[in-house]
């Protein structure tokens, strides 16, 4: 599937910010950037562009469309120097991505238990999640939870079979999201980029309302994966 591309060349915002925080008690870095890009707007009339589809290959809750290849160009490499000092990247890995528009168009309401309840992407801490909202209005950020029954804040592959199978047996059991203690959260303020490790368990904070499938006015995000090769 080729990607649409931004209508200008992309540049960063000259009032970009980059602070770190750490949650909970494992200390998982949580990496915020305010202001990221100069034309945001520019990024908004790509996704008006692009065609969406159902991404029947996770349990999100909306649609997805291809990000422009320029998008990962500006913005990783500009930010790979905060990037590797947050998360303990070696200068010389090479750092692969993957990204795609995301439409949050399920409210909580309609949602099915899996769609909103906190997850892990991978298992491998050295990979890294992000999410830039491009979405202007009263919209849930993004939450990281620890699960009560466990304890864990992020799941590696020891941690895995041990959470998975709790987790499966709450969801059978159709238990309440009260499984999962809210430990942190960044609201969804606009043209904002956060990058976490992709095992910590996070969760989009829907509302309870279905969301726009309109770009310029829904809860649109770049979701994307930071992988370092050796």
């Amino acid at each position: 599937m080729s990607a649409v591309e931004a209508s200008e060349p992309l540049q960063l915002g000259r009032a970009i910010s980059v602070r770190l925080q750490h949650i909970g008690v494992e200390r998982q870095p949580l990496m915020i950037v305010d202001e990221v890009l100069a034309d945001p707007q520019a990024m908004i009339d790509a996704a008006r562009a692009a065609k969406f589809y159902v991404p029947h290959h996770t349990n999100y809750p909306g649609i997805n469309a291809p990000v422009p290849q320029s998008y990962y160009l500006t913005v990783i490499t500009a930010l790979r120097g905060p990037i590797e000092a947050a998360f303990g990247l070696s200068s010389s890995a090479y750092l692969s991505y993957f990204g795609f528009f995301a439409l949050a168009t399920i409210g909580a309401a309609e949602a099915q238990p899996i769609q909103k309840i906190p997850h892990r992407d991978s298992p491998d801490p050295n990979r890294l999640a992000m999410v830039h909202y491009l979405c202007r209005g009263l919209f849930g950020g993004t939450g990281f939870f620890r699960h009560r029954a466990t304890g864990f804040e992020s799941v590696d592959a020891f941690r895995l079979a041990q959470y998975e199978s709790t987790a499966r047996r709450e969801l059978a059991e159709m238990q309440s999201d009260t499984n999962y203690e809210r430990i942190g959260q960044s609201e969804a303020v606009f043209n904002r980029l956060i990058v976490y490790r992709s095992h910590v368990l996070h969760s989009a904070l829907l509302t309870d309302a279905a969301g726009s499938a309109d770009p310029a006015v829904g809860r649109l995000t770049v979701n994307g994966f930071i992988e370092a090769a050796k």
